[in-house]
């Protein structure tokens, strides 16, 4: 029945070649698009990478002080009340300072590792200093945090991401030391995942630096605390910014929440990702109509065919067969030819996505081109069972 069905698509091949490009162009597009949600949902299925939850972020603005308390030591001195007075309140375990590119700040500072091979990378750069590592309670698969103490040596304590530590790997000594123009730089812990952006981004090359003094950042920026509290910390908003206001008039404060900040950040790119898929989606569907509709031409057009066939013998499900057979060939056909495109995506690396997205991606689109089309092909199949000899010679 399958050469026979051959037969049959090639003598009507101008008229099923419309139908082919539909069912390849919809694979194409439901590839691309089930690579993406399958990235993104490997992306949000694993670990943040540090806690988020019950984290007060005040934001200190100096721009307001008078010149007393804008002096290097003035600002010392007012930090240092700033945060006896946070921690005096009962429901408060822990304060960090972070400078303005913390995770889901939308700020971005990068660094330039060059190594005496010549090979070079450009890993995203997080100041921290060992009290706001250990605030971060990062999940560490080697190593572990690093202190004061360990910045003192002769080389530089970095903690780095493991999707980073694998490109270097190849490159560290067996102390997991590398020397960047003339800077020792000594691995100290790395961590699993760290998502700077949002839940649903890629793993970035991170590499986490101590600082121990913030003059740099409290100069020019808006100075961030964070604030870790035994329960919902909107409970004591009022009591730290009221205290905070007492402490210094011209102090102007700001409070945020991290949750809050992860929250948005996921919103913006569930946003697109909602959008593209809507699109995709409805271009499918018309494009199902369409195939729908030449399906139902078609086979009301082969009713002369299909009577001689009933009269010589055939029965109901030999009829359906055959047509159901040719939308499936029809399919298997399209899907070739999608193919052939949709593998040009994986070998030129045109997307950062994996292999095992790329087969997970195609694999969805599979099954849904197949649904779409068997749904389509199904119920012309079935109408051609009710074609009579007689309907047939009425249309001769």
């Amino acid at each position: 029945m399958i050469k026979h069905s051959l037969q049959i698509l090639w003598t009507r091949k101008k008229k099923n070649a419309l139908m082919v490009v539909e069912i390849a162009f919809s694979f194409i597009i439901l590839f691309l698009l089930f690579s993406l949600l399958y990235n993104k949902f490997q992306n949000y299925a694993h670990p943040v990478g540090f806690k988020t939850e019950n984290v007060m972020i005040v934001k200190l603005d100096l721009s307001q002080l008078p010149e007393e308390n804008t002096s290097k030591e003035g600002q010392h001195v007012l930090y240092d009340a700033v945060k006896q007075v946070i921690n005096q309140n009962e429901e408060v375990k822990e304060i960090a300072e972070m400078d303005y590119a913390h995770p889901y700040s939308g700020s971005t500072n990068t660094t330039l590792w060059k190594l005496d091979s010549g090979v070079t990378f450009w890993p995203i750069e997080q100041n921290l200093k060992p009290s706001a590592v250990k605030f971060m309670d990062f999940n560490y698969i080697k190593g572990g945090p690093f202190t004061f103490e360990d910045a003192q040596h002769d080389y530089e304590p970095v903690i780095v991401t493991n999707y980073f530590y694998q490109k270097i790997k190849p490159y560290l000594n067996e102390e997991d030391m590398l020397i960047s123009e003339d800077v020792k730089i000594k691995i100290f812990g790395v961590i699993d995942y760290y998502n700077r952006d949002s839940d649903f981004s890629d793993q970035e090359d991170i590499a986490i630096r101590c600082y121990d003094h913030y003059d740099w950042f409290k100069d020019g920026h808006q100075s961030n605390l964070f604030v870790k509290t035994q329960n919902d910390p909107r409970k004591i908003e009022a009591s730290i910014v009221n205290s905070l206001e007492r402490l210094n008039p011209d102090l102007k404060i700001g409070i945020d929440y991290f949750e809050d900040l992860q929250e948005e950040k996921n919103q913006w790119q569930i946003l697109p990702l909602f959008l593209m898929s809507f699109v995709a989606f409805f271009l499918v569907i018309n494009i199902a109509l369409g195939l729908y509709g030449v399906l139902w031409y078609n086979i009301s057009k082969r009713k002369s065919e299909i009577g001689i066939r009933r009269a010589m013998g055939a029965s109901k499900q030999d009829i359906f067969l055959q047509m159901f057979s040719e939308v499936i060939l029809l399919f298997v056909i399209g899907i070739a030819l999608g193919s052939v495109f949709a593998i040009q995506f994986p070998i030129l690396g045109a997307f950062n996505y994996s292999n095992t997205e790329y087969f997970m991606g195609a694999l969805f689109s599979l099954g849904f081109v197949l649904l779409i089309t068997v749904a389509c092909g199904y119920y012309p199949s079935k109408l051609a069972t009710k074609v009579t000899p007689n309907e047939a010679l009425h249309e001769l």
